[in-house]
């Protein structure tokens, strides 16, 4: 049964590779839009198309299985009219948009997803979620190969260096470490980093257990000032990526709105996602799903940064605390399930952890010392103290604690990691 079990999975694989053929070539193609409108407009605006050599995404799970994400793109072959590539993202904008700003004047933002390099002309629906979680498609574009204009990369002022390989990208899943804001008296400083923060991620839970199906690479850039940005403290930095703290106005959150910048000092780096190192001590991060995330290099807690910034990034979590000030808004309507893994407002829980729980467990459970260890449904997270529910009464994703991700979240980290190492 098990030599049968093998050769089944054999042949599947290889029939889904050939999908892959068929359809692609063997690199990428970076494409590089405007995402804007506000609160009650949105927009997707086509920008630049770049070839990339080689393709690090998994050539078998080709369609997005997991439906995360505030945006997605649907590709298909224009001939047949089959979906041959589909992501979820998230985006700067998504949050901007729920802002007191968003609710004003329009705002723009470069955003960039990269699919297989098609052979044919293909069809792209750029698609958004409405307030019931529904999708709508925003704005339908077609790309044929053989005659759009499509750049070579530029050559990036960065080396990328070999951190934890494990071997091939396309059946890896590929993160790339990038720093900003060292300069160059800060080079040694800078790769030191890289060995700590490679080992922080690869000795976390469940990471640890997964290195063979990891690569991570670093990317070695020279910034023109040390330190990075941070507007609240009168500090301007020139920088490389333009990494800054108070992004959408709040303090701690360290964005880049410069993604053309960050996309081109990548160009040589197979990637399916990025971590942008930051020679700062003073706290703080970012994560978006799919897109990019952010940590404080030199602060102490940064190790626990990176652990809570990248599960949002890679994974799709949700913070599940709820006495912190943040800048969004109404993010989770309560008759609406959100897409995040690890939160629910119980609209659709048997589409999370409910089979988690054990059936003597209450739902909602009570917040005490004797379910410290239990998967369960705890009011108070995604910001709000009601009505939205998490699985653990403490967390990674919750709380500053290094290594403390909850089964509910290690859970969607394993799912994640086995979709691209495949």
């Amino acid at each position: 049964m098990k030599k049968l079990l093998t050769l089944i999975l054999i042949s599947f694989t290889l029939t889904v590779s050939a999908q892959y053929d068929k359809f692609f070539e063997n690199k990428t193609l970076r494409i590089d839009f405007y995402h804007s409108g506000n609160f009650e407009h949105e927009y997707f605006r086509p920008d630049e198309l770049i070839e990339k050599k080689g393709w690090a995404g998994s050539k078998v799970n080709l369609v997005d299985t997991f439906n995360f994400g505030k945006f997605r793109i649907m590709v298909y072959d224009k001939a047949s009219d089959k979906l041959i590539y589909s992501r979820g993202f998230s985006s700067i904008f998504a949050e901007w948009r729920t802002t007191k700003e968003g609710h004003g004047a329009c705002g723009n933002y470069s955003e960039t997803m990269m699919v297989p390099f098609p052979k044919n002309t293909i069809k792209i629906a750029y698609q958004s979620r409405d307030s019931l979680n529904a999708w709508n498609t925003i704005f339908e574009d077609e790309i044929d190969p053989k005659k759009a204009e499509i750049l070579k990369p530029k050559k990036p002022k960065a080396e990328t260096i070999k951190l934890h390989y494990s071997g091939d990208p396309s059946i890896k899943l590929d993160i790339a470490f990038i720093a900003d804001g060292y300069a160059k008296n800060d080079v040694d400083k800078m790769k030191k980093d890289f060995e700590r923060f490679k080992e922080v991620l690869l000795s976390t839970a469940p990471y640890d257990k997964l290195k063979d199906k990891i690569n991570i690479w670093g990317v070695i850039v020279i910034s023109e000032q040390s330190g990075i940005s941070s507007p609240n403290d009168s500090i301007i930095r020139k920088t490389a990526i333009s990494t800054s703290f108070n992004g959408i106005n709040e303090d701690r959150y360290i964005l880049t709105t410069d993604n053309k910048a960050l996309q081109d000092l990548l160009s040589d780096t197979p990637y399916d996602q990025i971590v942008i190192m930051c020679n700062t001590n003073k706290y703080g991060g970012g994560g978006i799903f799919n897109f990019y995330s952010t940590f404080a290099a030199g602060e102490k807690s940064a190790a626990f940064l990176l652990q809570h910034e990248f599960g949002h990034t890679f994974a799709g979590l949700a913070d599940e605390y709820y006495t912190s000030e943040v800048s969004v808004q109404d993010f989770y309507p309560a008759n609406v399930e959100p897409w995040e893994p690890n939160i629910t407002t119980l609209a659709k829980f048997g589409t999370k952890w409910k089979d988690l729980v054990a059936d003597s467990v209450a739902v909602p459970t009570p917040v005490n010392a004797k379910f410290n260890t239990v998967v369960g449904v705890y009011e108070g997270a995604g910001y709000v103290a009601k009505k939205v529910y998490r699985p653990y009464i403490d967390c990674t994703m919750k709380s500053v604690k290094m290594n403390a991700l909850c089964p509910v979240c290690r859970r969607a980290i394993e799912r994640m990691v086995d979709f691209y190492s495949h």
